[in-house]
């Protein structure tokens, strides 16, 4: 057995995508009548901030009808609120509910108010989430790695609960997954990968059970988000001084919404 990482050699990683871009590029942009959300009801979690409120605010750009944000910061629920209806193209309904994913009865209660106003939901992304601290599996800390799966295994688990009685008839759902999950092991991301990992194949079950859904893992590269703050990351997207311009990529979701994106 190695007696530290240094003496580990990490695999190369494989890429599945032969173009790789750092900024947005018209096919994805959310304005194309293509791509239209027009009469679509939008859940996300996570959208007060990062890359749940750049959804948020794409999703408004494609003309969705209402759209409902969660999270646990009130004052960063409000001010994207405040976004996204000055981004909407057509004068969507703007709902926000603050709500922890860890805790079963706060997210229940979130989602169900978000629910009594707007009905039905179409679309649900969640993105709430945490990254768990670096480290290798040998030594690391216990908690730290509870706290990983409470936050964001349990927190998947427990918004789908939360989610799945509003459902709409061919609703469609967008996990926020990364390559971690898929990819040959990256040392000191143990904890994080391990609940990629998990959440992946929660969302492979959620689709197996409910065909009538069209469920996507989105892999969407590594942002720059406030999540990374305090991690020696570097971004893929282009931009890196501002955090909003560092996610473009993630307004791939609304090609998701497209016939071309639904495959038999």
């Amino acid at each position: 057995m190695a007696d530290s990482t240094e003496q580990i050699k990490a695999p190369a990683w494989a890429s599945f995508t032969k173009t790789h871009h750092s900024k947005p590029y018209p096919f994805i942009s959310p304005t194309r009548p293509e791509l239209s959300a027009a009469g679509k009801s939008v859940l996300i979690t996570g959208g007060g901030s990062g890359i749940g409120k750049t959804v948020a605010i794409a999703f408004a750009q494609a003309g969705a009808a209402s759209i409902a944000i969660i999270g646990r910061r009130l004052n960063r629920l409000q001010s994207t609120a405040a976004e996204i209806t000055a981004s909407s193209t057509k004068n969507a309904e703007v709902y926000f509910e603050s709500g922890d994913i860890a805790q079963r009865s706060s997210i229940d209660a979130a989602v169900s108010a978000i629910g009594g106003k707007m009905g039905k939901i179409d679309i649900f992304v969640p993105c709430a989430g945490i990254l768990t601290r670096f480290g290798p599996l040998r030594d690391y800390d216990g908690d730290e790695f509870k706290r990983g799966l409470d936050m964001n295994v349990m927190g998947a688990f427990n918004a789908l609960q939360a989610f799945l009685p509003w459902a709409a008839p061919n609703a469609m759902v967008f996990n926020i997954s990364s390559a971690l999950a898929h990819v040959k092991p990256n040392l000191e991301v143990v904890s994080y990968a391990v609940n990629k990992i998990a959440i992946a194949k929660m969302f492979d079950y959620l689709a197996a059970e409910n065909p009538d859904l069209h469920v996507v893992n989105i892999q969407p590269g590594v942002i720059d988000t406030e999540i990374t703050d305090g991690y020696d990351i570097e971004s893929q997207d282009e931009g890196t001084s501002s955090r909003l311009r560092c996610m473009p990529r993630n307004l791939k979701s609304i090609h998701l919404i497209s016939r071309k994106a639904h495959y038999d």
